[in-house]
């Protein structure tokens, strides 16, 4: 439905679609600090991580002061989807009148916000 690519029953990033992952106990911060920014993104809780996914164009300043637990995913790795077999299942589910993701920038930039906050 949303054009991203798909392997199976995993999303593959890449082909303009990235991620990074946050720890669970910060993801409900993540998600508050992006909404304050005008952003939704959509996110997969993959214990214990929690996914936020981006657009594809990460830049290395992007990275400066990034939390140590925080982890940007890279180009081909597969993201297990909801109703596959283990917990996967979307904390923020994504909208379908909203197809655009939100930039690198905004995700990165609420996951250093959510760290502060813990």
């Amino acid at each position: 439905m949303f054009g991203w690519p798909v392997r199976g029953s995993d999303l593959v990033l890449g082909a303009g679609i990235g991620a990074a992952a946050v720890p669970r106990a910060r993801a409900g911060q993540v998600v508050e600090n992006l909404g304050r920014q005008g952003c939704r993104a959509a996110a997969l809780s993959v214990p214990p991580v929690v996914i936020f996914l981006a657009e594809a164009d990460v830049l290395p300043g992007d990275l400066d002061g990034l939390p140590a637990d925080v982890r940007v995913l890279t180009s081909g790795t597969a993201i297990p989807l909801p109703g596959a077999p283990g917990p996967a299942r979307w904390l923020v589910p994504p909208d379908p009148r909203q197809r655009w993701l939100p930039s690198p920038t905004a995700v990165l930039a609420a996951a250093r916000v959510a760290s502060y906050c813990h």
